[in-house]
């Protein structure tokens, strides 16, 4: 079975993308569809790199590129006749259903947390709904998460039927594949967050609570991986003042995307993990981070609250600074209780997130959607 997949193929979309390639039986065959700003890095299935094309498409809305962009998937699809199309976040979901149903496709949609909650405003909460909503087609859903299948059916009205669910899944961590971090001291104490500075990572409160932590215990330190650019990471800028304006230059050092293994490193050697998400499909990092057996303090939003249960393997604090620092500084000093969560968080990597159990379930729905 060839498969199409269409979207803006960076960060957490672009790991799961190369997720399933690594993994997916030889059966199904893949061709890639990127966006204008997405990365370079080539994507290999069984040694060899897999055919990919690049769109105009971009994350902000433009009705004239979009329109060109939808143009050229449509020329793609003509030229590779794919059996299935699947299509990742609100813009490649947009481009990729509308594609499908104009050339009669049979399509498959995984939000990586729905577009709506990206709104600051009612209005604009209401405007991509409604588009969501209006672009179904006869697309089928492929949730990565359980509160997105839910929401899926409840707001943007897919039927049951019609909303399947593969939890995002990741592989088991190889330690031989493991980069220890350059300018990493010996038995450094630090807390690692990996997400790009922008509006869903809600980088100037990430800030304000390594300020509240760092007047507790000044020797711990941030490391803030993934800055980017500023096309993925439009607050970097205001990140990088607000770090000055509260001195913690000494104690918090932004990275750039880093290769996997390198990224990987820094989490091992993590006391935990931190985020402040204001909503997330299902967070790979967190993932990966659960792999390791860290301790996770994460906001208690959509996405956040399908792999991390509250006091378990880590903890769930509403959206403030001040709740968000006593419970990195109390579970930072409790060594018993942190290390417990973090067995907790493997056991339940183990049982519900690696790939190599949850593959077949996601070969069964494209079997299941093409011979519908």
């Amino acid at each position: 079975m060839k498969i199409l997949h269409v979207g803006l193929l960076k960060g957490g979309v672009d790991a799961y993308f190369r997720i399933i390639l690594s993994h997916i039986g030889c059966d199904f065959d893949f061709v890639a569809v990127r966006g204008a700003y997405d990365g370079y890095m080539p994507y290999v299935r069984n040694g060899q790199e897999i055919k990919t094309y690049r769109t105009v498409a971009r994350r902000s809305l433009n009705p004239l590129r979009d329109a060109w962009a939808l143009l050229q998937v449509l020329w793609i699809i003509v030229k590779e006749r794919p059996d299935l199309i699947h299509c990742h976040s609100a813009k490649g979901g947009v481009i990729g259903r509308t594609a499908a149903f104009l050339t009669g496709k049979r399509c498959v949609y995984t939000p990586h947390a729905f577009s709506f909650f990206a709104a600051k405003s009612e209005r604009m909460k209401r405007l991509y709904l409604w588009i969501e909503r209006h672009t179904r087609f006869h697309s089928c859903l492929i949730a990565c998460s359980g509160t997105e299948q839910t929401l899926a059916v409840r707001q943007v009205g897919y039927p049951e039927q019609k909303a399947f669910l593969w939890n995002n899944s990741i592989p088991d961590v190889d330690a031989e594949m493991i980069e220890y971090p350059d300018g990493l001291a010996d038995d450094e104490q630090y807390i690692v967050t990996i997400a790009r500075p922008s509006y869903q990572k809600n980088p100037l409160m990430m800030v304000e609570i390594m300020n509240k932590v760092h007047k507790v215990l000044p020797e711990m330190k941030f490391y803030l991986l993934g800055s980017g650019d500023n096309v993925y990471a439009p607050l970097r800028d205001e990140m990088k003042a607000a770090i000055r304006e509260y001195g913690l230059e000494s104690v918090c050092r932004m990275l750039p995307w880093l290769p996997h293994r390198e990224a990987l490193g820094y989490l091992k050697y993590a006391r935990l993990y931190l985020t402040t998400s204001l909503y997330e499909g299902l967070p790979i990092a967190v993932l990966e981070a659960m792999a390791f057996g860290k301790a996770v303090i994460a906001s208690d939003v959509v996405g956040n609250r399908d792999c991390v249960q509250d006091g378990v393997n880590g903890l769930l604090i509403p959206m403030d600074s001040s709740s968000f620092a006593d419970a990195v500084c109390e579970l930072l000093e409790d060594d018993e209780r942190r290390s417990q969560m973090g067995r907790n968080a493997r056991k339940l990597f183990e049982t519900e997130f690696m790939v190599g159990q949850r593959i077949r379930r996601l070969e069964e729905i494209y079997t299941a959607v093409y011979q519908a």
